[in-house]
């Protein structure tokens, strides 16, 4: 008789597409007040912010900033859902992961529109 093998589990899959993008973006933290800091990686869901000073997982952080090419600035409540806190082998920098929390639709729109654009090379990434 032939035992059975366990499912092999699948990746965890991402409900938005992400896209490197480095634009300067207004974060509060706590603590310090109001910081800037410029992203590394957007996606519908949340960004990525390059910062030799990131907040502990699970800080609540009010994020402010405007897509290049659109004029409205976009306002998240957010949440760390991770670190690096330091550059790791391959280069990347010290940072943290921000999960959006309390988003409203006209905004998270714009990103995950913003975000298809640049994944199609139809929209200009400034920095």
């Amino acid at each position: 008789m032939a035992a059975t093998q366990p499912p092999i589990p699948s990746p965890k899959k991402r409900n938005y597409p992400r896209v490197p993008l480095a634009i300067r973006i207004q974060y509060r933290d706590p603590l310090k007040g109001v910081k800037e800091g410029f992203t590394a990686v957007m996606g519908g869901g949340g960004l990525f912010v390059d910062t030799l000073s990131p907040l502990p997982v699970g800080t609540a952080v009010s994020l402010e900033f405007s897509l290049p090419g659109q004029g409205d600035s976009v306002k998240v409540d957010g949440q760390v859902a991770w670190v690096r806190p330091d550059f790791d082998p391959k280069g990347f920098s010290p940072g943290m992961g921000i999960q959006f929390k309390t988003i409203n639709d006209a905004d998270r729109e714009k990103v995950v529109q913003f975000v298809m654009r640049a994944l199609m090379g139809q929209s200009e990434i400034a920095l």
